[in-house]
């Protein structure tokens, strides 16, 4: 009886947290669709960029990504 309940409460915890997680992905796949969108992206072009956007290589949905605008060299030198 005591396994039982300990299975049951393992298992309603595991569905719980499986649709959260998807919640999360659903909402960055709308972010990401939205962004595609107002950059009138289309083929391969929106393709890369959602692949990008999706796996947190690009600056959407409020993530931001340090890169040095000079290649790390200093300006003048």
């Amino acid at each position: 009886m005591r396994k039982r309940m300990v299975l049951t409460c393992m298992t309603l915890l595991l569905a719980v947290s499986g649709s959260a997680m998807a919640g999360a992905q659903q909402e960055k796949m709308k972010m990401c669709n939205k962004e595609a969108k107002q950059k009138a992206l289309k083929g391969d072009e929106r393709k890369a960029f959602m692949k990008a956007c999706l796996s947190g290589k690009t600056e959407s949905a409020g993530e931001t990504k340090a890169e040095p605008a000079s290649g790390g060299k200093k300006p003048g030198k």
